[in-house]
């Protein structure tokens, strides 16, 4: 499949419900990526190449049951589509936090619709991730949560988040 091609299937990508784009910060960013946010990454391709392996071994271990097929080799990838925007989400929260160019952040994601990939869940994560705890009683959103122990095992890696 050529660059072109992939890029049509990207137009035709509807905004996510509910899209939004991240309240910028007024800071610019920093000269090096957070380790939270590479840790972030890291995380969600694991889980993105084991949704993958799974849904190839699906594919293989049930080819001659269609209904298992199907149903297994859709549960794994999207499974997989869903980390993969919650992380590519998460990464165009944070530009646009940082007063990154709109046309930027468009150009990086490839779509002129950031709001495809910026949702509620993504701002939660950013939030767990580099940003402070929700200054009230509410119970924390589940992203959040992912996202502050993804940044708390990053920093016990290496100390510096």
């Amino acid at each position: 499949m050529d660059h072109a091609s992939l890029q049509d299937i990207r137009d035709q990508l509807s905004p996510a419900p509910e899209g939004r784009a991240a309240a910028p910060t007024g800071t610019a960013l920093p000269g090096t990526v957070p380790p939270a946010l590479l840790a972030m990454v890291e995380e969600h391709a694991r889980h993105v190449n084991k949704y993958w392996s799974r849904a190839m071994q699906a594919g293989r271990q049930y080819h001659d049951y269609q209904g298992e097929w199907q149903r297994l080799v859709l549960y794994h990838l999207t499974d997989a589509l869903a980390h993969n925007f919650l992380a590519v989400g998460t990464i165009a929260a944070y530009l646009q936090q940082h007063g990154t160019d709109e046309d930027l952040v468009r150009r990086y994601l490839q779509s002129p619709h950031p709001d495809r990939y910026v949702t509620r869940h993504a701002l939660d994560h950013l939030t767990g991730l580099i940003g402070p705890l929700p200054g009230h009683d509410a119970p924390e959103p589940t992203w959040t949560f992912v996202g502050r122990e993804i940044a708390r095992q990053a920093q016990a890696s290496d100390g510096s988040v």
